[in-house]
């Protein structure tokens, strides 16, 4: 089971100000003492060596930096922190770890940009690292990391349902937009893998989807399910674009099982799901909603708004926010109470941006792109990110510029010239 234990970085409630000044004393200081000190700082890393780009695909600049032709700033400094330069998305916080998530939003934010050139470093880098050169045939490990041995490379093979279904997704829209046969019939035959190897029949008809093909179904009849794997918008691409595929069926099965995950109003990161179509509190995380879960909020608030949404499930969290100011760290998921207040990831107030804005909580929404902004300020002057916050950042400001939309379809809507 994949459970994420972020580093509190940061100050609590209502210290952001302190947070920014202080870091604006140490960047100057910083500046001070050269440029040289300055790069030698934004270089470490506790990843491998680099590994020589291609540079017929990497579009490398007179500098040596890989040319970003998009105005959209965030990403480019996302790009800049944790994307190397042959395309690995690098997780800075635990040890220069790489995942198959990490990949999938890459790709999914180049596509957003318009940066075709960091787009297809990342796609192949993902194939030749994460799938041994065959992506779509084969379904990409989710970790890459140091082995054992002190090597690096393919840690765990297991893939990742959620990020397995992100590349599909991306590279059909890539195929669109672009039109690029390669990344169609790349997604596609990932579509395939993903169907016969993280899909599984439930009694009535239903189908799961499970967050990967081991270590999830539990024997008799119960599997470990996590509903931030289900992005509305996505499977209501895969069901138009996939017809025979089981996307439908898939979502039909997550909207008719979902006020049984969310009895409170909020998600949690894991649950039990057994054949029969009932829902249990999974023993081992006991019910909390956290770092899994704070994405079920964002993908409600980015789908478009229906009877498909899972939206009006999720109102538990809008009082919570009320109470506190900013998203808890954790909550129980049964009782619907905050049970770590203390610290607010920056990354969970980016990501309620599209959910507040779909919830029509207008005040709260300001108080939380506020925050969203502090963070963004101190990031410039030097502070420290973390690559899961800075994610989920991009998904919720991007949305806020509307630098992206899903139609009713499902499918991408970027700006012309995109």
């Amino acid at each position: 089971m994949r459970c994420r234990t972020e580093a509190k970085a940061g100050c609590g409630k209502g210290g952001e100000m302190n947070a920014i000044f202080a870091c604006l004393r140490v960047n100057l200081l910083g500046r001070l003492l050269g440029a040289a000190v300055t790069c030698l700082c934004i270089a470490c890393s506790p990843a491998p060596p680099a590994v020589v780009v291609d540079s017929a695909a990497g579009g490398l600049s007179s500098q040596g930096v890989l040319a970003l032709p998009s105005d959209w700033a965030s990403w480019q400094r996302f790009s800049r922190r944790f994307i190397t330069l042959e395309g690995r998305v690098v997780d800075r916080t635990f040890g220069g770890k790489t995942t198959s998530e990490g990949q999938s939003y890459g790709l999914f934010f180049a596509l957003v940009a318009g940066d075709r050139r960091r787009f297809e470093n990342i796609r192949r880098w993902t194939s030749a690292e994460l799938a041994g050169g065959d992506l779509g045939e084969r379904l990409p490990g989710w970790l890459w990391a140091r082995r054992d041995d002190g090597t690096w490379g393919l840690k765990d093979a297991n893939s990742a349902a959620d990020a397995d279904l992100w590349l599909a997704y991306t590279l059909l829209e890539a195929g669109r937009y672009w039109q690029e046969p390669r990344y169609t019939a790349q997604g596609r035959a990932l579509l395939s893998s993903i169907a016969a190897r993280e899909v599984v029949e439930l009694d009535g008809g239903r189908v799961l989807l499970l967050p990967a093909p081991s270590g999830f179904d539990l024997g008799g009849g119960r599997y470990r399910f996590n509903p931030s794997y289900l992005p509305g918008f996505l499977f209501q691409a895969l069901a138009n674009d996939d017809p025979a595929g089981p996307w439908e069926r898939v979502w039909a099965t997550y909207q008719e099982l979902a006020p049984q995950m969310f009895p409170a109003g909020v998600a949690p990161d894991l649950c039990i799901v057994d054949r029969d179509g009932r829902v249990f509190v999974d023993r081992e995380t006991a019910a909390v909603g956290s770092y899994d879960a704070i994405r079920v909020y964002l993908w409600a608030g980015l789908s478009p708004a229906g009877p498909r949404s899972v939206l009006p499930l999720l109102h538990g969290l809008v009082p919570l926010l009320q109470e506190y100011g900013m998203p808890p760290e954790k909550l129980d998921a049964v009782s619907g109470r905050a049970t770590a207040v203390a610290y607010s990831p920056a990354g969970f107030q980016g990501a309620v941006l599209p959910y507040l804005s779909a919830m029509g909580a207008t005040e709260l929404l300001a108080g939380q792109q506020r925050r969203v902004e502090a963070h963004a300020l101190a990031a410039r002057m030097g502070t420290n990110t973390q690559y899961y916050d800075e994610v989920l950042i991009l998904f919720g400001v991007g949305w806020q510029e509307r630098r992206y939309r899903f139609d009713e379809a499902g499918h991408l809507v970027l700006p012309p010239g995109r």
